[in-house]
């Protein structure tokens, strides 16, 4: 049945609750389909008919059916409403991007104004700096020059003058080489004097060293043999043919620092008794002249018993 189907005028239906009720279902069924995009194939009246309920009078369907077109028709406006709105959204974003969009192109473009403009500021900077840093050479170089020249010719004056200078020192180094020469030849004269009177000197004082010597050693030779022979064991085989010669390091008082056997006399116990002979004869008797010490610190001495 449709919206335009007609009626007798002279009778009125009242809707029944079963009759609202069916209508209020298949409105909440048909909405539901809206809202989950079935497919546009699926008629209103197919989902009524799907539900298989039957309406208890013809009139109150109708009056079902009017009602559920204009709410329909009510939601179909309140959703066109909100498509409209919707698209009003999109459309103001795509605008405030766009705007976005542009304001950002003028950013750039102002970014890169400002860069070119750096660029030609920083270019004409370094072009002013390559011309002072020119300028400033080509002062340095002129002042190098006019230093250098005047180094030169301070050096080429220098030259002159140490070249006079020099030729002075040389003459006065070889009158002072000359002059020291005279005065070292003069005290290798007086040196080889003096050495000559010292060596003889010496010579004398050797000779009457000696001689004193001489004769302190016949004057004490028998005497440290008597000393030691009288602190001397007789080897096994008795004195006979004991006699050694013995190195005797004395001190300055007699002494005996070391006896050792220089000469030996064959016999080992004999040479042996002998040393220790020395060694128990300590102090021996020398002179006490420090002079003639020299001459008894170290004694070859020959035992003869």
């Amino acid at each position: 049945m449709t919206r335009g189907s007609t009626r007798p005028r002279n009778r009125r239906y009242p809707l029944s609750p079963v009759a609202v009720g069916l209508a209020l279902l298949m409105h909440a069924f048909l909405f539901g389909i809206m809202f989950i995009k079935v497919d546009s194939h699926v008629k209103p009246v197919a989902a009524v008919k799907s539900l298989e309920i039957k309406p208890e009078k013809p009139v109150d369907i109708i009056e079902a059916t009017a009602v559920d077109n204009q709410f329909l028709e009510q939601k179909k406006e309140e959703k066109l409403a909100i498509e409209r709105e919707k698209q009003r959204k999109i459309e103001a974003e795509k605008q405030r991007i766009a705007k976005q969009e542009q304001k950002k192109k003028e950013e750039a473009k102002r970014k890169k104004e400002e860069e070119i403009k750096k660029a030609k500021a920083e270019e004409q900077r370094k072009k002013a700096a390559a011309k002072k840093k020119a300028d400033a050479k080509k002062k340095a170089d002129a002042e190098k020059k006019k230093a250098e020249e005047k180094k030169k010719a301070d050096a080429e004056k220098k030259k002159a003058e140490a070249k006079k200078k020099a030729a002075a020192e040389k003459k006065r180094k070889e009158a002072e080489r000359k002059q020291k020469l005279a005065e070292e030849k003069k005290r290798k004269a007086e040196a080889e004097r003096k050495r000559k009177e010292g060596e003889m000197r010496k010579q004398m004082e050797a000779k009457a060293r000696a001689a004193r010597a001489s004769q302190a050693m016949s004057k004490y030779v028998p005497r440290i043999q008597q000393k030691v022979e009288s602190n001397w064991a007789y080897p096994p085989r008795g004195p006979e043919g004991c006699n050694p010669t013995v190195r005797v390091n004395l001190a300055p008082d007699g002494k005996v620092i070391s006896a050792n056997i220089v000469k030996s006399s064959g016999d080992p116990y004999c040479d042996n008794s002998v040393e220790k002979a020395f060694l128990k004869a300590s102090p021996i008797p020398i002179p006490l002249d420090p002079d003639l010490y020299s001459e008894f610190k170290t004694i070859d001495f020959p035992f003869r018993p």
